[in-house]
């Protein structure tokens, strides 16, 4: 009872934390504005880390709807923040569960890294042109932008959970 009421309480308390952290966004690459980094994600990794994937996603969908609902009213741009979320979160997390090593996390950070670039560039290249409507091959010319702005982006969400989730997780050994 007791380690699931505090698994409970501790996704609130880091969805509520990544709603917040969501507010510190700032451009890459500032010649596409629409493309912000932000933190949030860092710690539905860890969560997907510590708890597990489901919990990790958990987390994503609470920051999203919540920022969906305080500050931006966009519900496609927060649906690609979820889409991205995922598709690094999922191969990560799952990669690093299949066994616990630090050479296979960094595997997992890689592959996340990709995966999450392919998958935006994918979506960018249905969802823009509807979106924004831009004809095609004006949305081809963003797609570079989208792919090197999500893995630098998650690129440094990789490290800055490499850097602390093994301190994180003490917490939650004990």
């Amino acid at each position: 009872m007791k380690k699931t009421t505090t698994k409970i309480a501790t996704i609130g308390i880091m969805s509520a934390l990544a709603t917040g952290l969501m507010f510190l966004e700032f451009p890459i690459f500032p010649s596409v504005g629409f493309l912000k980094y932000d933190p949030s994600d860092v710690l539905a990794i860890l969560a997907g880390f510590i708890f597990g994937p489901v919990d990790g996603v958990i987390i994503l969908l609470i920051k999203n709807l919540l920022f969906y609902l305080l500050k931006s009213g966009d519900i496609v741009g927060i649906a690609m923040n979820f889409a991205a979320g995922v598709s690094y979160l999922l191969p990560t997390v799952l990669i690093y569960r299949w066994r616990k090593n630090r050479v296979v996390e960094i595997i997992g950070y890689i592959v996340g890294v990709i995966v999450v670039s392919g998958v935006m560039v994918l979506l960018n290249m249905i969802v823009v042109p509807k979106y924004w409507k831009i004809s095609f091959e004006e949305t081809l010319k963003f797609l570079p932008w989208i792919a090197g702005f999500n893995a630098i982006k998650f690129s440094i969400d990789s490290l800055i959970n490499g850097l602390i989730r093994k301190r994180i997780e003490k917490i939650f050994e004990s």
